[in-house]
């Protein structure tokens, strides 16, 4: 009897979640926690500027695009939340969360393309340097959130972070697209580069929506999986 309740033990502590797993989540969590408040800021800053202000329809689509992000960084924190409590119920948030993203994406896609159609039909001045100086200051929390992604050990990573980290570095090459057609607006009055970067960031979300699209349509969930998990399932 001795034995057998040494055996029952040594199978339920296999079976317990590593002290290291919860503490690399519950970081997960406080980084995503923080990008999201990060890039919400900068897409309605954007939003801000470009209606009120610089008249700029390409901050609004770089906004469009960071805040379509952020809800990614929202929706993976929540699942976190979620799967901390109970693992088994990680595949159907996830699922979810990517459909809602995939949801959102499309519509501001879809606004970003009808406003760069009716700047093209009646264009009008835009503001350069108001525009250069927002997009500026976005860019650089861009790449403060890649850093961030950045800081988080080797170890720890896992395929949640590399979507995260590839949506950051897309905000910050889409920032970079803005920021060049307001050089060029302040350089040469030519407002035309705004609605042409408009039809640009429209036609990059389509892409990221086809993505997106792909990886529903083959059911690749594997966005709640570690690296190691990940290599050890595609060995056998």
């Amino acid at each position: 009897m001795r034995n057998v309740h040494v055996h029952e033990h040594h199978s339920l502590k296999n079976h317990s979640p590593p002290p290291i797993q919860k503490d690399s989540k519950r970081q997960e969590l406080h980084l995503y926690i923080f990008i999201f408040a990060i890039t919400l800021f900068a897409g309605l800053l954007e939003i801000a500027v470009g209606y009120f202000i610089s008249g700029s329809i390409s901050l609004f689509g770089d906004a469009t695009h960071g805040i379509s992000d952020g809800f990614n960084y929202g929706m993976l924190a929540f699942i976190l939340v979620k799967i901390m409590r109970d693992p088994d119920q990680e595949e159907y948030w996830t699922q979810r969360g990517v459909w809602i993203s995939f949801c959102l994406l499309a519509l501001g896609d879809a606004i970003v393309f009808w406003q760069a159609i009716e700047r093209f039909l009646s264009p009008h001045e835009v503001l350069g340097w108001w525009t250069f100086y927002t997009t500026a200051t976005c860019l650089l929390l861009n790449v403060l959130v890649v850093w961030m992604m950045h800081r988080l050990p080797g170890k720890e990573r896992n395929i949640r972070h590399d979507s995260v980290l590839f949506h950051a570095l897309s905000d910050a090459l889409v920032s970079v697209g803005v920021l060049i057609s307001a050089i060029i607006i302040i350089n040469t009055n030519w407002y035309s580069a705004d609605w042409i970067m408009a039809f640009v960031i429209a036609f990059y979300l389509l892409f990221l929506l086809y993505k997106l699209w792909m990886r529903i349509k083959h059911e690749d969930w594997e966005i709640g999986h570690d690296h190691d998990e990940h290599e050890h399932h595609h060995h056998e």
